[in-house]
């Protein structure tokens, strides 16, 4: 019988360290939601677990001088969608940290975790790729930053080496005629995966729609913008059509035990039709601007 060892680093480089010692046979828990499961199942043997929830930076949020967040990657969802001001300048991340499995997965489950494990349907990355994040990386060979678009390259795959860890992820500063939504379709009310989940960002002043749509891709695919666009006197039929055409052509759904590829085609169609309306219709009914 194989025993796993367990490590409570304070720091990053002390996790670093650990890391790097036996890469393929460590593993990093932080909410360990997904981890736990696998390791109970059989599935996956480490012979050592690294627990980063005792690394200051990597469980804080805090807003930087120039305006952007840092969130560190042990930031449980329930962090991110009970904070007021995420909320507010943010709401495709708080909607989407809210819609997360049931409300205690929701109190362990952390940022760094759902983007790590890169399941097409994880309900973070559609915010978090319309507001341009960036993921802060530690490893051996030192700190580097990552787009976040450019993080995800599969379906349970990133690109994160071996020994590497994800410490923060920082989103840029958004004017406030920048306006973001989220939703999602699933099987059972209030804990279920996304059959089909999707984020809509609107830039009043750039007069662009943009669309994160997650389940119909091997990653969380992002629509080119739809430009031209004016909530106050576009009519608002004609640029949810636009939209929905541009988001068809990119998106690439699958028949699965979970649902079909026509049925996800038909939701993600729905969810923008939705978020769409709710952004104009916020924007020009309400003055309400996030």
């Amino acid at each position: 019988m194989t025993h796993t060892l367990y490590e409570r680093p304070t720091t990053v480089s002390q996790a670093v360290s650990l890391l790097s010692k036996a890469p393929d046979r460590t593993v990093v828990l932080a909410g360990g939601t997904d981890l736990m499961l696998k390791i109970r199942s059989g599935t996956l043997h480490p012979d050592l677990l690294v627990d980063v929830k005792s690394i200051p930076e990597l469980t804080r949020i805090q807003w930087l001088p120039d305006g952007e967040l840092a969130i560190g990657a042990a930031v449980t969802m329930c962090q991110i969608y009970r904070n007021p001001e995420i909320k507010e300048r943010y709401p495709a991340l708080s909607e989407g940290a809210e819609a997360v499995g049931s409300l205690q997965i929701r109190h362990r489950a952390t940022v760094g975790g759902n983007i790590c494990n890169a399941s097409p349907c994880m309900d973070t990355a559609p915010g978090l790729l319309l507001l341009g994040a960036k993921v802060i990386v530690a490893g051996p060979g030192g700190q580097k930053t990552l787009s976040i678009s450019d993080f995800f390259v599969g379906v349970k795959k990133t690109r994160l080496a071996a020994g590497e860890l994800v410490c923060e992820i920082r989103i840029p500063a958004t004017s406030r005629a920048f306006s973001t939504a989220f939703d999602k379709i699933k099987r059972v009310r209030g804990h279920d995966l996304a059959l089909v989940n999707a984020a809509v960002a609107l830039d009043r002043i750039a007069g662009t729609i943009r669309v994160a749509v997650g389940s119909c891709g091997a990653t969380t695919i992002i629509t080119d913008p739809v430009t031209d666009v004016d909530p106050a006197g576009s009519n608002e039929e004609i640029v949810t059509e636009r939209v929905i055409r541009t988001l068809l052509t990119k998106i690439c759904p699958i028949d699965d035990v979970r649902s079909s590829a026509e049925y996800r085609r038909d939701m993600a169609e729905l969810l923008c039709r939705r978020l769409v309306k709710r952004l104009i219709s916020e924007g020009s009914c309400c003055g309400r601007i996030h």
